[in-house]
């Protein structure tokens, strides 16, 4: 359970206290540029009654922030003056400004063109806002000089997955609402809403959050950072030529020499999102091994005759025939990565195809909308999280024995396929690599739901990795949208991070970082040799696509790598 407004004002009772303003200290200049009444006493009771009682850590909206024409004024000159670039890495997509903190530093020319603007920031950044918000939330002093402001649209795609928002000094995050047209309501149905999730224990959000606050013009929403605890997302916007309209930032904890300022204040036992996912190494002990003995060189030359009897009940004859594999083989030896189209014999894959799609049009993912939370978990698939790293359905290792499902069933088999020794044998010809172990799973990421957060090989050499995606395709315009990218579900593997990066900042997969891009493709094999260092996601799965990624995912551990011993002379 995430700590109430009384445990956090009791960590801060070594703090200068912030009191409550009397009503005749509020500059009106100040007061002016907010709802009437918002800054009053009973206001300021109502909302800090509201974070008391709030889950899953205190938070609060406040349905009307800012005086109405004031907002309106700045509502037009973003759209007329501003410019914004789109940002998109494995954990976002938004369009977005610079930081507003350096609107001080624009002409006087350039400042009166965004009169109202520098009006609305300077009025947040004011004493008496920043006291308001130590008051409410209780969180208590912010730091006069240290605050982070930006405006940002999400358009069609646009989304935010599961983060904390721990990084540096961030004490309270806020936003400022001014979706769509001022004078229409925003249709919950259009995506965009603040998803605020409880935790399993800390630093373990759940799977799926229990607060959902949809955008509205002129609402705001703010809520304390809290380390370990305040997990939330922002659900894709799914509805086009409407974007989603708002003023992001954060107060933080006073600076040195502020008042209320205590060295190390921010530090906290937990880890930040970024860290939890790289925290882990890895082991030759996290791999199945496989039962029969090692292989040697010669499995590199050649499939037995029982292999090739047991590999074409369900992989494609041309990928058996000996000319062609070694032709994959030069190719794999000298780009460490192939891709294999149509990789499944044609009976299998048209079965899969069928109950795939059953699937996903019973789920209604074939439809550009935002699915509930929960969609898709029967037979043997189950949520797979923590959303701080990943979120899809896992298809249980073992099915019930009466399972009837028909997903589960055949995913079921076709992983067994991926653990055989056959297959291992196939892998050692193709790669001229010799696999000792396994690990792998079969998975189905949800349009509008589902990612998995880039991870970092960490297994101290190189692992091969093996999927065969299975992304529902009904038609020729589904192909081409996967293959676009622009609706994610792709897999991406990025060059090893260097330099001194805040270990909190999630990385931009630009032109020099991403080595590989494949897009989803249907019944494509994706082999590829990932070295120490390299990090790997799929893309979340936007609500728009033609419908759900499958896919089996495998990892092969290779015999350790022995260092030589050096002679004596």
């Amino acid at each position: 359970m995430a700590p109430s407004t009384a445990e956090i004002r009791e960590s801060t009772t070594d703090r200068t206290d912030v009191k409550r303003m009397k009503k005749d200290q509020i500059s009106e200049s100040v007061k002016d540029k907010f709802y009437p009444g918002l800054l009053e006493q009973p206001s300021r009771d109502a909302i800090r009654k509201a974070v008391e009682i709030s889950k899953p850590y205190p938070h609060c909206k406040i349905s009307k922030l800012v005086n109405e024409d004031l907002l309106r004024r700045v509502h037009k000159e973003i759209f007329s003056k501003l410019n914004f670039t789109t940002k998109e890495t494995d954990i976002y997509k938004v369009n977005q400004t610079g930081d507003l903190a350096n609107m001080d530093g624009l002409s006087d020319e350039e400042r009166n063109s965004l009169s109202a603007l520098f009006e609305l920031r300077n009025a947040i950044y004011s004493k008496e806002f920043r006291e308001f918000v130590s008051e409410v939330t209780g969180c208590g002093p912010l730091s006069p000089s240290k605050m982070d402001m930006s405006v940002n649209t999400y358009t069609g795609g646009c989304h935010l997955l599961n983060h904390d928002d721990v990084i540096g000094t961030r004490r309270v995050s806020f936003i400022l609402y001014m979706p769509g047209n001022p004078d229409e309501d925003w249709d919950p149905a259009f995506g965009g809403a603040l998803e605020l999730y409880p935790v399993v224990e800390r630093d373990t959000p759940a799977n799926e959050p229990i607060v959902s606050v949809p955008p509205k013009w002129n609402q705001f929403a703010m809520f304390t950072v809290l380390p370990g605890y305040s997990f939330h997302s922002v659900e894709e916007v799914v509805v086009e030529n409407k974007p989603r309209l708002s003023i992001q930032g954060w107060f933080h904890f006073p600076q040195e020499g502020e008042l209320g300022y205590k060295k190390d204040a921010e530090k906290s036992d937990s880890l930040s999102s970024l860290q939890q996912i790289e925290a882990a190494v890895d082991v030759k002990e996290n791999f199945e091994q496989y039962k029969s003995e090692a292989l040697d060189e010669t499995a590199t030359l050649g499939l037995t005759e029982e292999d090739l009897n047991s590999l074409a009940t369900w992989i494609n004859p041309v990928y058996l025939n000996t000319e062609f594999l070694a032709q994959i083989t030069e190719k794999f030896v000298d780009e460490s990565a192939v891709q294999l189209k149509g990789f499944l014999n044609d009976e299998l894959f048209d079965k899969i195809k069928a109950v795939t799609l059953k699937a996903d049009e019973t789920d209604k993912f074939t439809v550009a909308a935002m699915p509930p939370h929960g969609t898709g978990v029967r037979g043997g698939w189950a949520v797979q999280g923590s959303p701080v790293s990943q979120r899809f359905l896992k298809l249980a290792d073992e099915l019930k024995k009466d399972e009837k499902e028909e997903t589960s069933v055949l995913f079921s088999e076709l992983r067994a396929h991926f653990q055989s020794e056959a297959f291992r044998h196939w892998l050692a010809v193709v790669s001229q690599l010799l696999p000792c172990g396994y690990r792998g799973m079969a998975r189905r990421f949800r349009p509008g739901h589902d990612y998995t957060l880039a991870t970092t090989n960490t297994r101290g050499q190189a692992v091969m990795d093996a999927t065969l995606c299975l992304a529902t395709t009904p038609n020729t315009e589904a192909v081409e949208k996967w293959e676009s990218c622009e609706y994610g579900g792709y897999e991406c593997y990025m060059a090893a991070h260097e330099g001194d990066d805040d270990p909190a900042t999630y990385r931009s997969f630009d032109d020099d970082g991403a080595l590989l891009t494949t897009g989803a493709g249907a019944n494509e094999l994706s082999l590829v040799l990932k070295d120490e260092g390299v990090m790997r996601f799929v893309k979340y799965v936007s609500a728009r696509a033609p419908g759900a990624r499958w896919d089996i995912s495998f990892e092969y551990d290779l015999p350790e790598e022995q260092e030589e011993e050096e002679s004596a002379a």
